[in-house]
């Protein structure tokens, strides 16, 4: 900051550091008044002038450059005056080796014009600090460009301008017909965009629409028509300002606003008056020419009269079942009770045989057996039972299962493998998805007469998980498929037709499904599907 030394004809009462040996020193010896700081390098001279301890530094001009620059001190030291002892400095030549001068020359003027040369002074000499006056005239020479640049600017604004006048009223008559163009347009899109909400009020379903923040922009008669609702009172207004949860699932219509999710068929109701309306709604986000979500759609209709055939069919189809139900049950239990009659009847006559006592011991227990091994699976299917879902390896249960029949595998010499997977969990009835495990295992081992595989296997895909158990045995005709989960169908001599009754209503009641395919004579495949992402 200091402002009095300009030169060294100022440096007069001042403090200046110099170098010793170095010819500064006998420059400001002449001038006299000056009180001179020996130092042993430009360093040093140049931490004193930093600390305050002297005024000022006259040494080496290139030296005391890369000094400041190498210690990044630019912007604390400054350089004023002139050079002092000046001397210029080049490179010799001998006098007879005209060629090497003009070759060195050239080879420098390259290096000048291609920015070489600079780069290399600058890596060694470290840039120029120019003297406070040079800024000044720099900005002078700025100041000076301006005026000249704004006086040319003038110049050719004034000749634009007359140019552009012209041309103003070239455009102006082109625009006078744009903007008829323009009117006949705009007619056209307001007949073409009544027309379009003529078609959305004609449709069947009711509709509306929403922008990306909720806002709800569109809202058909129709749907005015099945919500009881106003159109007035709900456009412009956002969907958790109206009662709009009254009649869809707020956090479905969140999701498709936020995530893009799409929602098929959803059901809801509500009473109007002292009705009951059942409603179903198809949930889209709406998206525009480049792909991105602007908002999103529901499309709605009026269900209630197709809600109550579709109870009236159901009742239909339950009756229906009972009677196939009791049905199987009485031909079920009809076969051991004839059994047990026969023996009865002929106990009188036959006591004393001893082959028919052995019999009669024996098939009579067997026939109250299968009996009572009917009614448990009856109560089993029919029972309502309390889930009790917990977390579990579903793997280690598989396996486990697998243990139990371990001894009849062996027997048959049947080959199964255990599951290699890690630990995959689900949330569902332990006990239940274990008879599940304990059916399917058992009806494979069953169609295997000797020397079969079975197959296990585990697949995770997003957010389910199958589960496949394959076989070679005997397989199932095409004509038996479609009847297999109807409760006492079955194909086993021995069997009651519970056990994939039972497997269908344990996974639909963990939220499961299962998927039987098979060739008849060569293999058959059960798949079971998980929800994984309830955990």
């Amino acid at each position: 900051n200091e402002t009095e030394i300009v030169g060294i004809d100022s440096l007069q009462g001042h403090r200046v550091a110099v170098q010793r040996s170095d010819s500064a020193a006998y420059a400001l010896a002449d001038r006299g008044e000056i009180e001179l700081v020996f130092v042993s390098d430009l360093d040093l001279a140049f931490d004193s002038l930093l600390k305050g301890e002297v005024d000022a530094v006259v040494g080496n001009k290139l030296t005391g450059l890369y000094i400041i620059q190498k210690n990044r001190n630019v912007d604390k030291i400054k350089i004023v005056g002139n050079d002092i002892n000046y001397t210029s400095y080049g490179m010799a030549f001998n006098k007879d080796n005209i060629e090497l001068k003009d070759r060195f020359n050239d080879g420098l003027n390259s290096l000048k014009k291609n920015g070489t040369y600079y780069n290399v002074y600058e890596k060694w000499f470290g840039k120029e600090i120019k003297p406070a006056w040079k800024g000044l005239l720099n900005i002078l020479y700025g100041l000076s460009f301006v005026i000249l640049l704004s006086a040319t600017l003038v110049i050719l604004f004034i000749r634009l301008n007359s140019i552009l006048k012209k041309e103003v009223e070239m455009r102006t008559s082109d625009l006078t017909i744009a903007n008829e163009e323009l009117k006949e347009n705009q007619q056209f899109i307001k007949e073409s965009n009544r027309y379009k909400e003529q078609i959305i009020n004609g449709i069947g379903s009711g509709i509306i629409t929403f922008d990306k923040d909720g806002i709800i922009t569109t809202l058909n008669t129709t749907c005015e028509n099945i919500l009881n609702i106003n159109n007035v009172n709900f456009v412009g207004k956002k969907y958790d300002a109206v009662m709009l949860k009254s009649f869809i699932d707020i956090d479905n219509l969140e999701q498709c606003l936020r995530y893009e999710a799409s929602f098929d068929y959803k059901e809801t109701r509500y009473f109007k008056k002292h009705d009951e309306i059942v409603l179903s709604y198809m949930l889209e986000p709406l998206i525009d020419l480049s792909n991105n979500s602007i908002g999103a759609i529901i499309t709605l209709n009026d269900i209630t009269e197709i809600s109550k055939l579709r109870r009236q069919i159901s009742e239909k189809d339950k009756m229906e079942s009972l009677g196939t139900l009791i049905s199987g049950i009485s031909h079920e239990i009809r076969n051991p009770l004839t059994s047990i009659k026969a023996y009865i009847d002929l106990l009188p006559f036959k006591y004393d045989n001893p082959e028919f006592r052995s019999k009669i011991t024996t098939q009579i227990p067997e026939e109250i057996s299968r009996l009572n091994n009917l009614l448990t699976d009856l109560i089993n299917y029919s029972k309502p039972k309390t889930l009790k879902k917990e977390r579990f390896d579903i793997v280690q249960l598989l396996n486990q299962t697998i243990d139990i029949f371990a001894s009849e595998l062996e027997n048959k010499n049947i080959t199964i493998n255990y599951l290699k997977n890690e630990e995959q969990y689900i949330y569902a009835d332990l006990q239940q998805i274990k008879q599940i495990f304990i059916n399917l295992i058992r009806n494979s081992i069953d169609s295997i007469d000797k020397n079969g595989i079975i197959t296990t296997e585990l697949i995770l895909r997003g957010e389910k998980l199958f589960l496949n158990i394959l076989d070679n045995g005997e397989g199932i005709k095409n004509e038996d498929l479609i009847n297999l989960y109807d409760p006492f169908y079955t194909t086993k001599e021995s069997g009651t037709g519970l056990g994939l009754s039972i497997c269908f209503q344990y996974a639909k009641d963990n939220q499961a499904s299962i998927n039987i395919s098979s060739n008849y004579g060569n293999w058959t495949k059960v798949e079971l599907v998980f929800e994984v992402s309830q955990e």
